[in-house]
């Protein structure tokens, strides 16, 4: 047993990217954190992001602590400036992305179980309030992350890349040619 060398690590990655068919955005509201916000573009460039909307006080990649945690990914993925949530929505809604919501709210659905379309829309709440009200009302559903040990609170980019690598795992599992 080895570890990969750079070029099986290439081929492996690009025969992942082949399985990947759905498009996948995501909405970071109003996230406080410039660290946070650099790791999540890190894990969306990693999961083939299609775009990342920044929307309210949410810090870009032209804040030096974004650009210190994405390790200058922001460069290898599409994002965009959305003045409001409701025009980072629509835009997604006009496209076919089904909008999903991750948050522990009173409706949503365990993320291992939310019937995941083909094409998603994760929307990502700040780290001290999460998605208001209005927000989740604008959503098509409702996913959470349990959290069974004694602590209920994740990082909200730990969140978003678990909440991506289950979107994406839907995806792989959908295209596996083993059936």
């Amino acid at each position: 047993m080895r570890s990969l060398n750079p070029t099986e690590i290439k081929r492996l990655n690009r025969t992942w990217r082949r399985r990947t068919e759905g498009r996948l955005t995501v909405v970071l509201a109003s996230l406080a954190n410039p660290y946070n916000v650099g790791s999540i573009f890190r894990s969306a460039a990693t999961l083939g992001v299609d775009r990342l909307h920044l929307v309210g006080t949410t810090p870009g990649p032209e804040h030096r602590g974004v650009h210190k945690t994405s390790l200058s990914t922001e460069h290898s993925l599409r994002w965009v400036r959305d003045e409001t949530l409701a025009d980072a929505l629509a835009t997604n809604r006009a496209e076919g992305l089904q909008i999903v919501g991750v948050e522990l709210s009173d409706t949503a659905v365990p993320i291992q179980q939310y019937p995941f379309g083909g094409e998603v829309c994760l929307v990502i709440g700040s780290e001290a309030s999460g998605l208001t009200t209005q927000a989740l009302s604008a959503c098509d559903g409702v996913a959470f992350i349990p959290q069974p040990g004694k602590i209920a609170s994740l990082n909200v980019a730990m969140a978003t890349s678990i909440a991506l690598y289950e979107v994406r795992r839907r995806d792989w599992a959908r295209t596996d040619p083993a059936g």
